[in-house]
């Protein structure tokens, strides 16, 4: 008698896995990215920006709400993020990738919280 391979099983399990952790890890995402976006340190986007929930934002920048729908493509608002001065060479707002401030998976969080909003 021989042993059948396990591979099948295992690759199986792991995928369901993968798909219970999914929406925990996108929660996480979201939180991370909200941490990020509010902390007057790393990302401040409060600074410029009116963010529902966040403390003493600024005016600078427009309000950022209804984000997922002004910015179906998400690849463009983490474009925005990384250097807005591509597509604006005037605006005021930091190039957070280009600059080094912000990693992109912390840019990619940011996004993901921004896509809630």
């Amino acid at each position: 008698m021989t042993a059948r391979p396990r591979t099948p099983v295992l690759f199986l399990l792991l995928a369901i896995g993968a798909g219970l952790a999914g929406p925990a890890r996108a929660q996480s995402a979201v939180a991370e990215g909200q941490k990020l976006a509010f902390d007057r340190g790393k990302g401040n986007c409060l600074t410029c920006h009116v963010i529902k929930g966040g403390d003493l934002p600024g005016t600078i920048g427009p309000e950022l709400k209804d984000l997922k729908s002004k910015y179906p493509d998400r690849n463009e608002l983490v474009a925005i993020i990384f250097d807005e001065t591509r597509r604006n060479p005037q605006t005021m707002m930091p190039p957070f990738g280009r600059n080094r401030i912000l990693t992109e998976q912390e840019i990619s969080a940011i996004v993901d919280f921004l896509q809630t909003l």
